[in-house]
């Protein structure tokens, strides 16, 4: 069996880790960059290559990210990784899914769609729309459509506060995504998902003064054991996006607890520190099994 791992600008741990494990389960596995990816499209057959290495044939790829770009360099990336996966490359996640979670928008409607509790959300292109939507917040929070890390998001107490940002934001073409701020502990739970199973899950503490929770941004992190209400809302949320795998974040609220994200492409590390579980091996091992069927 061959293996790729496909990340965006630069190699992070997780990718590192993923390569490792690769080369211990799998063997042979090629690291690459997705800008540096190339097609040939014929009737007969479809032909791939990484810089001038053709991969045509890979058995798995590991999709980890589409990287920066232009809308156009974006939507290139998406089709040839669907591309790869018709021409009989399995994709860990599936291109379409992977997509799907990284855009809050389509993420938003799938999960409410399946009747799953997600946070009131606005999308629009107009700061006077989602200055008037955000009447019906006390605390209003901005996401940017695709993101990751917890980056650009941004927290007001006031409205006229958030309009102003707002105006900015649409004056640079950036799409407007609101929601209101939800009381909570000042924590969230990352649950890991592989296939139909909970590898493990951890509180994310945020800093003291701080209302983001991402590991990145400084939040400690230690274990925690589901119940099996957190653990069905978990499944069920993988399973309505159509991932292999995910990281799942959820806070716990009054009315009970709401999932915030999907992630298709989730950074280990802080879980990996607080559990001690090798997540990249967990990963291989399954995906290989899925790959041989």
């Amino acid at each position: 069996m061959k293996s790729i791992i496909v990340y965006g600008r630069a190699l992070d741990e997780n990718n590192k880790q993923l390569y490792t494990a690769c080369k211990k389960i799998i063997g042979k596995t090629i690291l690459a960059r997705i800008m540096d990816m190339s097609a040939c499209i014929e009737t007969e057959k479809s032909r791939f290559w990484y810089g001038d290495r053709e991969i045509t044939g890979i058995d798995l790829c590991f999709l980890r990210s589409f990287g920066p770009g232009s809308c156009e360099q974006i939507t290139k990336r998406i089709s040839m990784m669907e591309h790869f996966e018709i021409s009989g490359t399995n994709v860990v996640n599936p291109t379409y899914a992977y997509r799907k979670v990284k855009d809050k928008y389509s993420m938003s409607y799938t999960l409410a769609k399946a009747g799953l509790p997600i946070p009131k959300t606005y999308v629009t292109e107009m700061a006077n729309w989602a200055y008037r939507a955000s009447q019906d917040f006390s605390q209003i929070v901005y996401k940017p459509i695709v993101g990751a890390l917890g980056f650009g998001s941004m927290k007001f107490d006031d409205s006229d506060m958030a309009f102003n940002a707002f105006k900015t934001l649409e004056r640079l073409g950036h799409p407007l995504c609101i929601q209101g701020y939800l009381d909570k502990p000042n924590r969230d739970i990352r649950v890991f998902v592989i296939g139909d199973t909970v590898l493990a899950s951890i509180y994310r503490v945020a800093p003291q003064g701080k209302w983001k929770t991402n590991v990145s941004q400084g939040s400690r992190v230690k274990t925690v054991k589901l119940s099996g209400e957190l653990k069905e809302i978990s499944l069920k949320t993988v399973k309505a996006v159509g991932l292999l795998y995910a990281g799942v974040d959820i806070i716990e609220t009054s009315n009970g607890p709401v999932i915030l994200e999907v992630n298709g492409s989730p950074s280990w590390q802080g879980l990996q520190q607080a559990t001690g579980i090798d997540v990249a091996e967990n990963l291989v091992r399954f995906a290989a099994s899925i790959a041989k069927h």
